[in-house]
């Protein structure tokens, strides 16, 4: 599973968000189809949980269709404003419920999500790598799952903006708006060995890994514009930038992530350079015991 694959952002996305979210809905789609053989579905359909769905693209576009039927699809997020955009733009009624949820916090049993379970497949895509400690949303996860449910994972082991933040904080220019830098630095951004780390945690919250693997990704931007303008969607700290500063530290970011070969490009022979985002994607399967 070593092969490089890369996906093309659509050119007709103006939007920021969308963008972003159209390149995260494709590598879902090609990790979905190719995890999907490995789980089981028993006869009698048990409810489906997609954990940080986002605008809603994954669970309306790449998990629902794929659903045996009469399957009840649960999409939640911690976001009210992304749930509400889900409601209006991704809905599915009878076999979509979108529901708010912050599976790294304790209050499990009391959200509105716990009432649908258990659950017989927990989908957490692009998700853990969001969190310093994802022991707490592991064990939640395994509280949520029937006895013999699956979970998939894809974690970010490698982002393409951490080690540029990392440096950044360092800069007088901008340390001060990054406190909370160690938030958005994946858990595994240092680990040498990320597959034997998750797996061993994992393991010891009571799942069999299945399968776990470490890919190179790579996506690939129409223009350079494009790539800033995805970049952009996805700064944890550019609402704490004054707005004088914004272009400057996203010049800053990208400039650094590009000598750190996170961000790319390739002239190659045609006259129009093609932009990259490298990133290492870990993809696991687990059943709980």
């Amino acid at each position: 599973m070593d092969k490089q694959d890369v996906y093309i952002i659509s050119v007709d996305k103006p939007d920021v968000y969308n963008l972003a979210c159209a390149s995260l809905t494709l590598i879902a789609a090609k990790q979905i189809d190719a995890l999907w053989s490995d789980l089981t579905w028993p006869k009698r359909p048990l409810p489906l949980l997609e954990i940080g769905c986002g605008t809603g693209d994954v669970a309306r576009k790449v998990l629902a269709p794929r659903l045996p039927p009469f399957t009840k699809l649960v999409a939640c997020d911690i976001s009210t404003k992304k749930l509400e955009f889900c409601r209006q733009h991704n809905a599915l009624p009878g076999t979509i419920a979108y529901e708010e949820l912050n599976v790294f916090e304790p209050d499990l049993e009391n959200s509105a999500v716990w009432q649908y379970a258990p659950f017989g497949k927990v989908f957490g895509l692009m998700l853990l790598h969001w969190g310093p400690d994802d022991r707490h949303a592991i064990q939640n996860i395994h509280k949520l799952l029937v006895p013999g449910g699956e979970v998939v994972f894809s974690i970010i082991a490698n982002m393409v903006f951490s080690a540029a933040y990392e440096d950044m904080a360092k800069d007088s220019r901008w340390s001060e708006y990054m406190q909370d830098l160690k938030k958005f630095i994946s858990p595994y951004e240092h680990c040498e060995d990320p597959v034997s780390e998750f797996s061993q945690l994992l393991n010891s919250e009571g799942f069999q890994v299945l399968r776990c693997y470490v890919a190179p990704q790579r996506i690939l931007f129409p223009s350079k514009v494009q790539r800033r303008d995805f970049l952009k969607s996805v700064c944890a700290f550019l609402d704490c930038i004054p707005e004088d500063q914004k272009d400057a530290f996203l010049d800053d970011w990208m400039l650094r992530s590009e000598k750190l070969k996170r961000l790319s490009k390739d002239v190659g022979r045609s006259e129009n350079p093609k932009f990259y985002s490298n990133l290492n994607i870990m993809v696991a399967v687990a059943r709980k015991l």
